[in-house]
C-alpha cells in the first residue's frame, strides 16, 4: 500500500504541472529476466525452505509508448512479451545430492503503466526512477526436467488451461539515458511484484500453496524515439 500511494502522489504531481512543453516517443526494449514465483504452504511458511530454488534467466521484450509532460515528469505505457515462471532443485532419496533442475516458465503478454521521473543529470545524460503497476495474461507455459530422473520430491505444476492466467502488480525501476537527438539510449533495472496468486487456492489439497505469487527482477535496454512535440 505504501508504494501504490507514493504512485498516487507522483501521479498528482504529473498533472497538476504547468510547464510549456510536452514530447512524446515511441521505441523498442529487450532484455533478460530473472524469475521466481514466491510460494507460501499452508502453515505460512516459505516453500523455499524446504523447496530450494533454481535461480534461471529468461527473456523479455515489447514497445514503450512515453509522454514526457516536461522536463521531468512523464508517463509511459509498454506492451511486452516476459517470460517467468520459477526453478527447483531436487533431491535424491537419500536428501543429500541434487539430481534435477525443474524449470517452469509462463510466457506472459504483458502492460506496464508508470510514471517516468528523471530525477537529475545534465540535458543529455539523465539518472530516472519509474513506478507504477502492470497488467499480465498468461499465454502458455513449458516445464523442463534436467537429467529427467526419478522424482522423490512433490512438485508444484502450472497449466494455463487449469490455473489462473491473469496477473497484476506493481512495478518499479531505475536506470540512465542519453539523449542522440535522433533518439533516446536507455538502460534499466526493474523489479515487479504480482499481488494474484498463479495458483488457485484449495485448502482441500494441501500441495497448492497459499500464496503463489511472480517475482520478477530485470533489466532492459531501449531505444525511444521521437514522435512530437507541442506547446501548451
Amino acid at each position: 500500500m505504501k508504494k501504490i500511494f507514493i504512485v498516487f502522489i507522483l501521479f498528482l504531481c504529473l498533472i497538476s504541472t504547468k510547464e510549456i512543453k510536452g514530447q512524446s516517443y515511441l521505441g523498442v526494449k529487450g532484455g533478460a529476466n530473472i524469475p521466481f514465483v514466491n510460494f507460501t504452504d499452508f502453515t505460512n511458511r516459505p516453500i523455499s525452505t524446504r523447496f530450494p530454488t533454481a535461480y534461471f534467466v529468461s527473456q523479455t521484450f515489447g514497445i514503450s509508448y512515453r509522454y514526457m509532460q516536461n522536463d521531468k515528469i512523464g508517463i509511459q505505457l509498454d506492451l511486452n512479451y516476459s517470460t517467468k515462471g520459477w526453478g527447483q532443485n531436487t533431491l535424491d532419496s537419500t536428501n543429500t545430492f541434487y539430481t534435477n533442475t525443474v524449470i517452469t516458465e509462463i510466457n506472459y503478454l504483458e502492460m506496464p503503466f508508470y510514471l517516468h521521473w528523471e530525477v537529475f543529470g545534465k540535458e543529455k545524460f539523465k539518472f530516472f526512477v519509474d513506478a507504477g503497476v502492470y497488467v499480465a495474461w498468461a499465454l502458455n507455459s513449458s516445464t523442463t526436467i534436467e537429467n529427467d530422473q526419478d522424482l522423490d520430491q512433490v512438485q508444484i505444476y502450472y497449466s494455463p488451461d487449469r490455473d489462473n492466467r491473469g496477473d497484476f502488480g506493481i512495478n518499479a525501476g531505475v536506470g540512465f539515458s542519453y539523449d542522440f537527438s535522433l533518439f533516446i539510449l536507455q538502460l534499466d533495472g526493474s523489479f515487479k511484484s504480482g499481488f494474484a496468486n498463479i495458483l488457485p487456492v484449495n485448502h482441500f489439497i494441501r500441495e497448492n500453496p497459499t500464496t503463489s505469487t511472480n517475482q520478477v527482477t530485470a533489466i532492459q535496454l531501449s531505444l525511444l524515439f521521437p514522435l512530437s512535440k507541442e506547446s501548451k
